[in-house]
C-alpha cells in the first residue's frame, strides 16, 4: 500500500460515516415502512454507483457475490431496526460489528491480531456500554435482533470488500439491486400506506446523500484502508447520529466520557497503523 493511500482512504470512510448518520434519522421522521425507504434510497444509490462507475472493470467473485448479499441483509434489517427500536439502540447494536471483523479474521484467515487492535476495538466496545447504558432494555427486542443482525453482516461487508480480489462496486450495486427488488416488491404486495410529495422527497434526498454519494465514497476508501481500520472509524456514526438527534429533536446524548474514550482509541489504532506503514515503507 502506498504511503498515503491508507490516511486518504481513513478520510473517505469518515466521511462515508458522516453522510451514514444522518439515514436513521430520516428513516424515523417519515412514516414510510421500513422496507419502502430502504427501497427507494437504494433507488439512488444505485443510479449514483452505475453513472460514476460507468467505466468501471467488474470483476466477479465468489466473495463479490457474498457481500453484496450481506450488504443487502445489513441495509434492509437496519431500515427495519430503525422502525422497532430506537435510533440510538439500531446503531449502537449495529456497531457491534468490530467484533465479528475480528472473529471473521481468526475464523476465515487463521490470523492473530496485534494486541493493540484487539484493545482499541476492547475500548470501543467498552465505550458504546457505557455511552448507551441504560438505553438497551427488554423492550423493542424485535429491532434490537434486528440490528444486532445488521451489525453481524455489517461486518462481513467490511471483511469481504476490504480484500482486493473482491470488487467492492460490484458488491454494492447487487446489493442495492436486490434491495430494491425485495423491498419495492414486498412493498407492493404486502404494505398499505399512503404517500405525499414531501415525504418522499425526504426519502429521495436521503437516498443520494446518505446511500448513494456515500455507497461511492465507501466503495474507494475500503480499498485504501483495512477492514478493521474501516470499522473503527465508520464507529464514529454512533457518536455523530445521536448528536443530531440532539440538535434537532432535544434527544438525550450518552456520556461524552465514552464519546472521547471511543475517539482516543480510533485514534490510537490509526496511529499504530500508521507507524507500522512506515516501517515497512522503510
Amino acid at each position: 500500500m502506498k504511503k498515503g493511500t491508507q490516511i486518504k482512504g481513513n478520510f473517505l470512510i469518515l466521511g462515508t460515516a458522516f453522510l451514514w448518520s444522518f439515514i436513521g434519522i430520516v428513516t424515523k421522521a417519515v412514516s414510510y415502512n421500513g422496507m419502502t425507504v430502504a427501497g427507494i434510497t437504494s433507488v439512488m444509490a444505485l443510479i449514483i454507483l452505475l453513472i460514476y462507475n460507468r467505466r468501471h472493470s467488474w470483476h466477479l467473485t465468489s466473495g463479490t457475490v457474498w457481500a453484496g448479499i450481506l450488504t443487502a441483509i445489513m441495509n434492509i434489517s437496519f431500515f427495519m431496526a430503525n422502525k422497532h427500536t430506537t435510533v440510538t439502540n439500531a446503531i449502537v447494536l449495529q456497531y457491534s460489528s468490530p467484533i465479528f471483523v475480528v472473529l471473521y479474521y481468526r475464523l476465515f484467515q487463521k490470523r492473530k491480531l496485534k494486541k493493540q487492535q484487539i484493545a482499541a476495538v476492547g475500548v470501543c466496545f467498552a465505550a458504546l456500554l457505557l455511552f448507551f447504558s441504560g438505553q438497551l432494555t427488554s423492550r423493542n427486542m424485535f429491532g434490537n435482533a434486528l440490528a444486532l443482525l445488521s451489525g453481524v453482516c455489517f461486518a462481513g461487508e467490511f471483511y469481504l470488500c476490504a480484500k482486493p480480489e473482491n470488487d467492492a462496486v460490484l458488491a454494492h450495486v447487487l446489493s442495492h439491486s436486490i434491495c430494491i427488488i425485495f423491498c419495492l416488491g414486498y412493498t407492493g404486495l404486502f404494505v398499505q400506506q399512503s404517500y405525499d410529495w414531501r415525504q418522499t422527497g425526504l426519502v429521495l434526498a436521503a437516498g443520494l446523500l446518505c446511500t448513494g454519494i456515500p455507497a461511492v465514497t465507501y466503495t474507494i476508501g475500503i480499498q485504501m484502508t483495512t477492514a478493521l481500520n474501516a470499522n473503527l472509524i465508520a464507529m464514529s456514526e454512533v457518536i455523530m447520529a445521536p448528536l443530531w438527534a440532539f440538535l434537532l429533536f432535544h434527544e438525550t446524548v450518552g456520556s461524552w466520557l465514552a464519546a472521547i474514550l471511543m475517539v482516543a482509541a480510533i485514534l490510537y489504532e490509526l496511529w499504530i497503523e500508521a507507524e507500522g506503514e512506515k516501517q515497512v515503507l522503510g
